[in-house]
């Protein structure tokens, strides 16, 4: 069972809470924005603090960072970031149906 991202509900804290309570195999971030440069490892620190922590919660589910943007390029830099900091599994928004993120190329958009 896997417990998904939601943007602006499922922070950290939460994270922690849920995977307290409940029997989860795994947690996924809310999305890590990408846009066209590498990021430094505070804005990863920041939204997966797990990172910090072998990239699991206090109960020890796995967590994995969500990237969301729509340059292949630097999406791929920055998966690579977050797996040396220490990421455990990389999630690529491709699902996203937003029509903001949408417009923006992408989510959804980016399997166009």
């Amino acid at each position: 069972v896997v417990l998904g991202p939601m943007e602006g509900v499922l922070d950290h804290l939460m994270r922690q809470i849920l995977t307290e309570i409940n029997d989860y195999d795994l947690c996924v971030t809310e999305f890590v924005r990408v846009i066209d440069q590498l990021l430094p490892d505070h804005v990863f620190h920041r939204l997966c603090p797990e990172l910090l922590q072998g990239s699991q919660t206090a109960s020890g589910v796995p967590v994995h960072v969500q990237l969301l943007g729509q340059e292949p390029n630097w999406m791929a830099e920055n998966a690579i970031k977050a797996a040396s900091l220490g990421a455990r599994g990389i999630d690529i928004n491709f699902g996203c149906p937003a029509k903001m993120v949408n417009k923006s190329k992408g989510g959804a958009a980016l399997l166009q």
